[in-house]
């Protein structure tokens, strides 16, 4: 029997891994550091986002969001292997996230000093830190989400006990123990009989 409770962790762990993944995916789009390159004429300002200097904390959300469907629709061992997934990479994303903050003007300058579209002096660097602990704070939701999925999913309900076809017994049909069976075999017998004897059984 699914109670209460069991219904709230599980909408618990769905709601925790689409907040993780919605918040990494706003993270990930946004300019986590900038910096001024100047030309002989101009000054360009060069935008870096999360997805360019963290790419793996970037894919994590898009993982998140997958098993909001996936979980649903597997069961016992299924839930187990994807909630350690689950927190395998969101533990990774933190680390990377932290990795890529504690560094982040040095890494940005390296990024734009790489890219093809600018070339010349770079200044004035600017960083975001608040949008990668934005995005460590997704990973960490997701780690959370994973750990419910894999020791408690196995008893949640699944996507597809309700279209599990009944069997005989709870449906009511007769079954080899049930009393429509004999009446069955009965009611064969006497039409067996009926022609045997020249009557028209339908009459």
């Amino acid at each position: 029997m699914v109670t209460k409770s069991l219904k709230r962790e599980y909408l618990a762990a769905l709601g925790l891994l689409a907040a993780g993944g919605v918040l990494g995916l706003v993270a990930r789009g946004q300019t986590w550091g900038s910096a001024e390159v100047p030309s002989a004429f101009t000054v360009t300002v060069a935008d870096v986002s999360g997805a360019d200097l963290a790419p793996f904390v970037s894919a994590v959300p898009f993982v998140a969001l997958a098993a909001v469907l996936l979980v649903p629709a597997v069961r016992r061992i299924g839930r187990r292997v994807a909630g350690a997934v689950l927190v395998i990479l969101g533990a990774a994303a933190i680390v990377n996230a932290a990795v890529v903050g504690s560094d982040l003007s040095a890494r940005t300058q390296r990024w734009i000093a790489g890219s093809a579209d600018h070339s010349g002096s770079i200044e004035a660097v600017t960083t975001s830190a608040g949008w990668v602990i934005a995005a460590g704070l997704g990973a960490f939701a997701v780690v959370v989400a994973g750990l419910l999925v894999a020791v408690r999913g196995p008893v949640w309900p699944g996507m597809g006990s309700r279209y599990e076809r009944p069997s005989k017994q709870s449906s009511g049909e007769p079954g080899p123990d049930r009393p429509g069976t004999e009446s069955a075999v009965v009611d064969a017998a006497d039409t067996w009989d009926a022609l045997d004897r020249g009557d028209d059984p339908t009459a």
